[in-house]
Formats: structure tokens, sequence, C-alpha cells
């Protein structure tokens, strides 16, 4: 059973944050200026006792690094943010920093804001990934010592990263996290049907569809803006559709029991041990998209131990 306080999250985010077609519909919601209705808050960020924080670019795009004063490490964790592919990032993925950091040894965490629609649509996010990955590796970072750590878009964009990597023979990070990837945008998965009057953030209480009725309208929102009439088969733009062989990383990959997007997780896991790599499930019970992100209930604290041990023991 879920706590009291996982619930509690779950309403509120049902009530804020539902971006279900027909509750964006019904409720008028402009959704592109609802997702960035929170990038304004809290723009100034100051790093906690021991740490240094600084913004830089890559080639053009925003980046930020957090890092040790002293005794810091050669590793690092590079966030790759969610929010649709149409939110740029926000505040709360800063607070997770100290966290990334000690897992990795005291290591550096780089955060970078991505091109986003309506924009700019496929493949501009990809290409800024890319960007961002050379500046590391220019920075004197090894792929041996980097860890990805993504959510929602945020996973989806990690492993188009790691596709990229691999079409183009270039060396992997260590390991990957991805908490709630978004990356079937065909939504073939049966969670998008079981799960659909569960779901606080995509699903809608009192309808039963059926697969059809969900991809049509699915196929109408605004939240696949960011394909700019690109194929939804195309693996490059849902890497759960894509196969994986022996030379990716290990994965560990969080999502909620009540998510529709939760039968894209497992597949994508059962892809990976498919192909012999190590592949990690975790399934928040009874809990919703990308739930480890906001720490502070217990099944987001739980995911995060897990997520911190996986990383420590990729970089030990």
């Amino acid at each position: 059973m879920a706590s009291i306080a996982g619930r509690i999250f779950a309403e509120i985010a049902r009530a804020a944050g539902n971006v279900n077609p027909l509750t964006v519909e019904k409720k008028k919601k402009q959704l592109v200026k609802d997702l960035r209705s929170m990038e304004p808050l809290f723009k100034h960020y100051f790093a906690p006792p021991g740490y240094r924080y600084k913004k830089t670019d890559a080639d053009g795009v925003p980046m930020e690094v957090f890092s040790k004063k002293k005794n810091g490490s050669d590793k690092a964790v590079l966030v790759l943010h969610g929010g649709a592919y149409i939110s740029r990032m926000m505040f709360c993925y800063r607070l997770l920093n100290p966290r990334y950091s000690r897992a990795s040894y005291g290591g550096t965490v780089v955060h970078f804001d991505y091109r986003c629609a309506p924009e700019h649509t496929y493949p501009a996010a990809l290409e800024d990934a890319i960007k961002v990955w050379n500046k590391l590796l220019e920075m004197g970072f090894q792929p041996e010592n980097i860890v990805t750590v993504g959510d929602s878009a945020g996973g989806n964009l990690t492993l188009a990263l790691l596709i990229w990597l691999r079409e183009h023979e270039k060396e992997m990070p260590k390991a990957s996290v991805m908490m709630s990837p978004w990356i079937d945008m065909t939504a073939s998965g049966p969670s998008y049907v079981y799960n659909y009057k569960v779901d606080p953030v995509f699903g809608i209480r009192g309808k039963t569809p059926n697969p059809e009725e969900v991809k049509e309208l699915l196929a109408k929102s605004e939240l696949y803006m960011w394909l700019g009439g690109h194929d939804r088969a195309d693996p490059h733009v849902s890497p759960a559709l894509a196969e994986y062989d022996g030379a990716y990383p290990p994965i560990f990959v969080t999502v909620g029991g009540d998510e529709m997007l939760k039968s894209e997780a497992e597949t994508l896991v059962n892809k990976f041990k498919a192909a012999g790599i190590e592949a990690t499930l975790h399934v928040g019970d009874r809990m919703f998209h990308a739930f480890p992100v906001y720490q502070i209930f217990p099944e987001a604290r739980k995911a995060l131990k897990e997520i911190e041990a996986f990383i420590r023991r990729q970089l030990a």
C-alpha cells in the first residue's frame, strides 16, 4: 500500500498537473503555458555548504555544474530533465544535486537546458545532449566515470543519446538511470488502457477506453508536439521499440505502479535483459509519474536510495 503522504501527493498531481487530453480540453488549459508555469520560480540557486555551483554552456547550450569544493572525484552525473520536451528545467532537479554527488563519491553533477517544443522539435534536444556529452569529455571526464540520469522526456533523451553513441561507435556512459521514461510515442503498451483510470497525471477517472480510443486521444495531444510530424514508430523517438545489444550500459528504471507508461518501462528492461545487460526495474506501488524526483514522501525516498546504491555500485 502506498503511504498516506504518497497518496496525498498523487491527488495534488491529479488536481494540478493532469495532462490528459480530455482534462486539458475541459479546463481549457494552455498546455505549453501550464507546463512552463513553474520555470520562473526560484531562479537563483545557492549551493549548500561544501559545494560550488556555476552556470556555463556547451557550444551555446546552457549548462549548470555542481561540484564539491574539496575532496571531489573524477566521476560525473549527467542529468537530463523531463517535461514532455516542452518544459525547461525546473528548480526541483537542483535539490537532488547533493544526493547524486554523494552517490558518485563526491562527483560533479551537470544539468543542461535543451531546446524545447513548440519552438524546437526533434532532433533539437538530442543535438543539444550530444553537445553537452562532448563538453563533459572536454572537461576531462571519462565515459566510464559518467552516469546519466533522466526522467520522463529526459528518460527518452537518455536513450536517444545512448542509441546515437552506439550508432556512431562512441564510448557509452558507465550506466544510466531512468525514472518513468516516456519512450513509446505510439502508446502501444497495455498499461495505457489498464492504468487509464488511475494514473493521476495522464489518465482520467470514470472512463475505461480501448486501445484505439487511447491512441486517438493522444494523437491529438499537444504533448507530442515535440515530434514535429516525425514518425512515432521510429525507434529514435520511441526507444522502447528499439533493439539493444551487449554494447549498452547497465540501467536502473523506476516507474509508478499506477502509470500509463508502466508497460514501456517493463518492455525496455526486458529488452536489455534479453541482450545480456544488467537491468533493474523498481515499481512504486500505486505511485505516479516520475515520483522519485519529489523526494518528500517514503516511496520517493526509497526509490532514491536504490538509485543511489546503483550509482555507487556502478562507479565503485
